[in-house]
């Protein structure tokens, strides 16, 4: 390396044994987001699984087929 040119001290690594602290906030962050990412999935699973059973209770009369189907599907949501 020419020893004339150096290296801009924004362009070097921080050394592993001193971390940033944005770093830390940023990963804190990361896991609010993610948590709270989940959390809204939760609801929303749950929120259309009753809307599943209350459309399948509708159609029991004129169509069983479709409400064993919607049944069917919402069982499989709660499952995995």
């Amino acid at each position: 390396m020419n020893p004339s040119i150096t290296p801009s001290p924004m362009a070097m690594p921080l050394p592993f044994d001193r971390p940033s602290r944005p770093m830390g906030r940023r990963s804190r962050f990361a896991g609010v987001g993610i948590w709270l990412w989940q959390a809204l999935e939760t609801a929303g699973e749950a929120r259309a699984r009753g809307h599943l059973l209350a459309f399948a209770d509708r159609c029991e009369a004129s169509q069983p087929e479709l409400a064993k189907e919607l049944r069917s599907a919402s069982n499989r949501m709660s499952v995995g």
